[in-house]
């Protein structure tokens, strides 16, 4: 005897228990009488037990139901038992993992950290730098969240969320000689790098040299703050978001990209899309990026 049964078969049973009236039965459960025949008479096959006998005014219950009938009502009322939890980031003392690249962390990390922590102060919150292990955890069912823009090579089992439009720019010091992009081609170019995101490849050099700009990093960081200082203390430029330009420095437009906006995302594990911690986190999240940009 295998144990594949359904739900509405064990309703039926505990029903007929109570109703010994198979029309009875048939009413209550919105189902015709032949219907219920049908149901019962698999359930005798299944469990090799004629489960109720005709009586003279109606079916009695075998002692195989009368053993069992508090192991079916126990199934049926673990069953109702399941519902989705309420969520509370009050009482939340989970691990809470966010991954982000070095120019999110050093622009918003303080920011994001606090606003989360005033809504969850028993969270445990962990910044990670994004990479690509991580990468591959999330992708194989890690209950984290990732903040980047927009990554057309991720998996499709990664839901990219957009949370704000950004413009890139590069950035130099405020009394620099170039005052175009044209006029930063002599100058020495660094670059952020962030492991799992352009270790292997700079999607925005990708598409300036599609438009026949072609630029080469003279020096790759991965601290944005000491990229910064290098741009404050030389000729050397760097790359931002416009609503990012570092103190004492000013931005020199892209013109061939000034239209071409770039999503800014939190990505997660698809199986997480109805999470309610994911919508909070999504929600919090989203009002720091525009107090930010105010």
């Amino acid at each position: 005897m295998g144990h594949n049964l359904d739900i509405q078969s064990m309703v039926v049973l505990v029903k007929m228990y109570e109703l010994r009236n198979v029309k009875l039965v048939a009413d209550a459960l919105g189902k015709t009488s032949s219907a219920i025949s049908k149901i019962l008479s698999k359930l005798k096959v299944h469990f090799e037990d004629p489960l109720f006998i005709q009586g003279k005014l109606s079916f009695e219950p075998t002692t195989f139901m009368d053993t069992n009938l508090a192991h079916f009502e126990q199934i049926l009322a673990t069953f109702d038992a399941i519902q989705h939890s309420e969520f509370s980031p009050q009482t939340l003392k989970q691990e809470i993992v966010l991954y982000g690249h070095a120019l999110f962390w050093d622009n918003f990390g303080s920011k994001l950290y606090l606003a989360l922590r005033k809504e969850a102060p028993l969270a445990k919150i962990s910044m990670r730098q994004w990479s690509l292990e991580a990468r591959a955890r999330m992708a194989e069912g890690e209950n984290s969240v990732l903040f980047c823009t927009y990554d057309e090579t991720l998996p499709q089992v990664i839901l990219q969320k957009p949370l704000c439009e950004i413009s890139p720019t590069f950035y130099v010091r405020h009394d620099h000689p170039a005052h175009s992009l044209e006029g930063l081609r002599q100058y020495p170019f660094v670059i952020s790098r962030n492991p799992g995101w352009n270790d292997v490849r700079y999607p925005l050099l990708e598409r300036l040299a599609a438009v026949g700009y072609h630029i080469t990093p003279t020096a790759e960081v991965e601290n944005t703050m000491a990229i910064e200082c290098i741009v404050r203390h030389s000729d050397h430029y760097s790359f931002t978001m416009s609503q990012l330009i570092p103190e004492n420095c000013r931005a020199i437009s892209l013109p061939a990209l000034s239209d071409d906006r770039v999503n800014f995302v939190m990505s997660y594990h698809r199986a997480k899309q109805n999470d309610p911690q994911k919508e909070w986190l999504f929600r919090v999240c989203h009002r720091v990026l525009n107090q930010c940009n105010e």
